[in-house]
This record gives C-alpha cells, sequence and structure tokens, in this order.
C-alpha cells in the first residue's frame, strides 16, 4: 500500500516538473514574441514619427524655396529670404532655420548675428553630404539639440526635365506685364549670386526643429509599446495559464470519469458484496451481491445509517469498528428463504495521502461455499483415513474370518439340522459373511474408483435396477413409479458402478418407508447436465443429519455401517457429478443426482 502511494507521489511530482518546463517554455517563447513584436512596433512608430518630422522639414523648405520665386520673378530689389527665417523662426517647434553656401557659409539664418559665419567645416559637410533629396540628422545646437532636415536649395530646380526658366541676368529681370528691370544693389547682387549660382554647387538649406518633441514622442511610443507589451503579455500568461488549466481540468474530469467506471465495473462485478460508507457513517455505496446477501429488496439505501436498513448483526459490527483495521469476522445472516447464510466481514478505512479518513469498505464475503469445501475436505481426510485402516487391517481380519467362517459351516454340518447347535453355527457364519462385506465396503471406500466407461442408456439401467429391487418393494409394500425421459442422450458412464449407486439410494428409501410408500425416480436432462431424482414418501430427514448423511459410519439407523451414502457419493464424483439430499422432515426425501453429458472425472 505504501509503495503504491509512493509512486502515485513520484508520478505526480514528475508531472509537475513537467508542468512547470511547459509553463516556463511557454512564458518564454510568449515574451520572445511579444518582445519581437514590441521592438518591431517601436522601430515602425520612430519611422513614422522620423518621416513625419521629415515631411514637416521638406514642407517648410519648399515654402521657402515658393517664397524666393516669388520674390525673384516679381523682380524685387532684395529678397525676403532673411526675413523669413526670421518669421518662420518664431514658429513653435523651430528652433532655427539656416542657408549655407556650398562652402558651408552661412548666407541666411534666422538669428541674423551669426549670417557671414561658418556653420559647417568641410569635414562635417562631407559627412553631411547634402543632395537634391531631404535627409535628416540630430545635430547639436549649443546646449540643446535639434532634428536638422536639409537639402540643396533650389528655387528654380528641374521638374520633369524643364527648367522654370531662371534667366541670365539675375538682377535685370522683366516681368511678364512689360515693367522695365529694376537695378538692385551691389550687396543685393552680391546675395542673389551666392543663392543662385549658375555653376558649381548649390547652397543648402537647414531646418532645425525642437529634438526634446521628437525625444518625447519616441519616449511616448516606447512607454505605450512597452505598456501594450505588457498588457499583451499579461492576456496572454492569462490565456496560457487558462488553456493549461482548462487542459488540467479536461485530464482530470477525464481520469476521475474512467476511475469512477472503473470503480463501478469493479463494484458491480464483484463476486463478493461491498458496502462503502462515508466520514459520518452513512452509506454512500452497496452493490448487488450485498443486497442479495443482506437481503435487502429495496436498494434505495443510500445516505441512511446501517442500524436503519442492514441486519442487526451487520449493522451493529459497522458501527463499532469505526475507523479501524477490521479482520474477517464471521456474521450469521438469514437468507430470502430463512436459510442461515455466514457472511464474513472485512474492512479498512479510506484515507487521503495527508491520512485524513473519508469513509469505510467493507468486503461481505458468502462463506456457504468455503464451508461446503471444508466439509469437503474434512469428508475426503475421513475417507483418507478410513482406507489407511481399511488396506492395514482389511487382510489380515479376513484370512481369520475365512478360516472362522469354514470351522463353523464344519461345526455346523456335524449337528443335527433344526438344533440349537447348528443353529449357532449358521448364526457364526452368517456374521462372518456380515463382517466380510464390511470390509469389503471399506475397501471400496478407500482405493480408487476403476470405472469401465461405456454407451449407456439411463432409461434401460433404471428397468434393469428396478427389475432387481421389485421383490424388495412388494415385500416393503412400495410402489415404484418411473419417470422416464426418452430424449435423454446416452452417457458414457460405468454402469455396474452407477446401479450399485442407485441401488443403495432406493434400499435406504424401503428402510425409511417401514409401513408402505411410494418411490419415485424422475428422468430429466438439460444441453449440459441428466438429472436423476429419486423420491420416497418415509419420514424424511432432518436438516442436520442432511449434513452429515453422505459422512463414512454416519447413520440414523439402528444396524448399518454407515458407508453406504458414502460410497454413493465416490461412484457419483468419479463420473464427475454431484448429488444432494432435499431434507423434509415428516414428508420424505429426495436425493438429486446430476451428471455431465460429456464424460468427466475419473478414466474420461
Amino acid at each position: 500500500m505504501k509503495e503504491t502511494i509512493l509512486r502515485k507521489k513520484k508520478i505526480v511530482r514528475s508531472q509537475f516538473v513537467t508542468s512547470l518546463w511547459l509553463l516556463a517554455g511557454g512564458i518564454i517563447i510568449l515574451g520572445m514574441v511579444i518582445s519581437f513584436m514590441t521592438i518591431r512596433g517601436i522601430e515602425q512608430e520612430n519611422r513614422q514619427l522620423e518621416t513625419f518630422y521629415e515631411e514637416k522639414g521638406a514642407s517648410i523648405i519648399k515654402a521657402l524655396e515658393a517664397g524666393t520665386r516669388t520674390d525673384f520673378r516679381l523682380n524685387m530689389k532684395a529678397l525676403r529670404l532673411q526675413t523669413m527665417l526670421e518669421e518662420m523662426a518664431s514658429q513653435s517647434g523651430i528652433l532655427f532655420l539656416m542657408a549655407t553656401d556650398a562652402n558651408g557659409n552661412i548666407i541666411a539664418h534666422s538669428n541674423p548675428n551669426v549670417v557671414g559665419t561658418r556653420a559647417f567645416s568641410m569635414q562635417q559637410l562631407a559627412k553631411l553630404h547634402p543632395r537634391r533629396h531631404v535627409s535628416w540628422r540630430i545635430m547639436e545646437q549649443g546646449r540643446e539639440k535639434a532634428f536638422v532636415v536639409y537639402r540643396e536649395f533650389r528655387p528654380f530646380a528641374l521638374m520633369s526635365g524643364k527648367s522654370h526658366g531662371m534667366p541670365r541676368s539675375v538682377c535685370k529681370m522683366e516681368n511678364h506685364k512689360g515693367m522695365q528691370a529694376r537695378e538692385c544693389s551691389k550687396e543685393e547682387h552680391m546675395f542673389r549670386r551666392k543663392l543662385f549660382p549658375q555653376h558649381g554647387p548649390v547652397p543648402v538649406i537647414y531646418i532645425g526643429l525642437d529634438e526634446e518633441a521628437f525625444a518625447t514622442a519616441q519616449r511616448v511610443n516606447r512607454e505605450h509599446a512597452m505598456v501594450n507589451a505588457v498588457f499583451i503579455l499579461l492576456i496572454g500568461l492569462a490565456g496560457f495559464f487558462a488553456l493549461t488549466w482548462a487542459q488540467k481540468a479536461r485530464q482530470s474530469r477525464r481520469r476521475m470519469q474512467s476511475s469512477e467506471a472503473l470503480a463501478n465495473e469493479v463494484m458491480y462485478n464483484l463476486p463478493d458484496g461491498l458496502l462503502v460508507t462515508d466520514d459520518e457513517g452513512r452509506i454512500a455505496m452497496l452493490n448487488d451481491v450485498a443486497l442479495e446477501q443482506l437481503n435487502l429488496t429495496d436498494g434505495d439505501v443510500v445516505g441512511k445509517l446501517p442500524s436503519d436498513v442492514l441486519p442487526e448483526c451487520v449493522a451493529r459490527l459497522v458501527e463499532l469498528t469505526g475507523g479501524e483495521v477490521l479482520s474477517e469476522i464471521e456474521v450469521e445472516c438469514l437468507g430470502e428463504h430463512g436459510e442461515i447464510i455466514p457472511i464474513g466481514v472485512s474492512g479498512s478505512a479510506v484515507a487521503l495521502d495527508d491520512g485524513t479518513a473519508i469513509g469505510y469498505v467493507y468486503l461481505l464475503r458468502d462463506l456457504r461455499e468455503v464451508r461446503r469445501l471444508e466439509a469437503e475436505v474434512r469428508r475426503k481426510e475421513k475417507l483418507a483415513a478410513v482406507g489407511s485402516l481399511a488396506a492395514g487391517v482389511a487382510h489380515e481380519i479376513r484370512n481369520p474370518l475365512s478360516s472362522i467362517k469354514g470351522y463353523a459351516t464344519y461345526f455346523g454340518s456335524r449337528f443335527e439340522e433344526g438344533s440349537e447347535d447348528r443353529e449357532a453355527a449358521n448364526i457364526m457364519v452368517h456374521e462372518v459373511e456380515r463382517l466380510n462385506r464390511v470390509i469389503t465396503d471399506l475397501i471400496s471406500l478407500s482405493r480408487p474408483s476403476d470405472l469401465r466407461r461405456t454407451e449407456t442408456d439411463l432409461n434401460v439401467l433404471l428397468k434393469h435396477c428396478f427389475g432387481l429391487i421389485k421383490q424388495d418393494a412388494a415385500t416393503h409394500n412400495v410402489v415404484l413409479d418411473v419417470v422416464n425421459d426418452d430424449t435423454l442422450p446416452h452417457l458414457f458412464v460405468d454402469p455396474d458402478r452407477l446401479s450399485q449407486a442407485v441401488l443403495n439410494i432406493c434400499l435406504n428409501s424401503f428402510e425409511a418407508m417401514p409401513e408402505g410408500g411410494t418411490l419415485t425416480v424422475n428422468l430429466s436432462h438439460t444441453e449440459k447436465l441428466v438429472t436423476l431424482a429419486i423420491s420416497d414418501t418415509g419420514k424424511g430427514i432432518s436438516k442436520e443429519d442432511a449434513v452429515r448423511i453422505f459422512e463414512p459410519y454416519y447413520t440414523t439407523k439402528s444396524q448399518g455401517t454407515g458407508l453406504g451414502l458414502s460410497i454413493v457419493l465416490k461412484i457419483i464424483e468419479a463420473h464427475g457429478g454431484t448429488i444432494h439430499v432435499e431434507p423434509q422432515e415428516g414428508a420424505g426425501a429426495q436425493f438429486v443426482i446430476e451428471i455431465p453429458v460429456s464424460p468427466v472425472g475419473e478414466n474420461a
């Protein structure tokens, strides 16, 4: 029992460890997936944010180019690029706006104080590498960082392969209404030359946006992504735990159903009775065998106290045991027909792993077959003792008996017929013959039955037996009645030994009917058995005598050896059959012999 519990604990522990590994593996995989999705989401959000700032800077550059192009076409004496840079720099989110020539010198700046200074060295310009397309980079401006969007400044850039028609002279222009050209100052002329060089590298426009807003947006994106990741992780873990719990619940439910089905199958197919009580001592389960053993017709006993529904002998035993282990105790209960049924009651507590008792199981074993086998063993032991005795003394007794019989016959012949001496000699001879018959019965009872089987019709065998006892029946005023079975199959039996058994029973029946009566022999059969029932109308047999009637030397007659029915039992058992008596005291007795159709037993 302890080994079974330990083995179950090891199995449960192994399953628990396996579940933990599966849980850890699932959490790791889920974490990796969520981390990958979170990082990818953050990168996408950052790219979108960078694209947004890049497009914002590109829009400002396009606006500046449009304003510059408009000023140039209107032939104004001074371009308003510096003014536009200063005005746009006042908008929120813009740190600075700057235009530089190809060498990094500032042409125009939202801060007019830095115009004419150098913004970038040649090495920095090489790293920036301005192009026609918009680029961006995070730059430090003093103590601040700026998200700088930059590209070449081309108000008159080629579109679809065609120029907007920038004039040859940057200072002399005519408007489309025919107005005369206006002359610009020398400074304006130089400014325009730097801004619109006809040959060589073009200037570069830089838009410095507030990097703190960009960083704040990135941080918010990261925080949102982390919150979403944690939320998804929690949902995933909850789902994983729910699936795991559901799987375990399903497995537990399946195991419980299997255990219940197995327990019910075992319970209701046990050859013994099973009684289960709960922790309160009430009946929790009772199988059909127990109902039959306890002679209970009402199966609705679950939930009731044993003292309310069970026989007193069993109910008191159940209530007194409590939680102790109960070794088998024999009690006697009344059967359906009033017969006494010996029942062995044993039980043990049902406890959890921690030792908590949750009920009690009682096993009710019908001991009638055990008692029959015990009686059979005792009978065979007696037969073995008789056989040993007979084998030891039979020959030693027969030899003197033969001498006594011979001398008694000799002396009897010496006296006159009818004299007392001759009568005494005849009595001696008869007693010697009786002793010889007793010894013959002893030898027959002790030695193995040597059957000589032949195909036999029991109808013919009974007719032969009744022919032998017809005269005795008439003497005892007994009527013989035979009920034949014409469909009876032929049996492979020893007709002489079987006839001996039938004759012994019939002669005993004659002695049980001293004032006459009826002896009935009834033949019947089934597919496997042939039944021979011999009944009389004599004084009958008591229940106490019926139990011991087949024992050697047990007899109720004033004269007799008590070996006749023992020999009958030995003959029937040698044929693989059974014999029993149905006692009815004062109303006759019936001996029922059952012989299998197929040969079994000795020499089958």
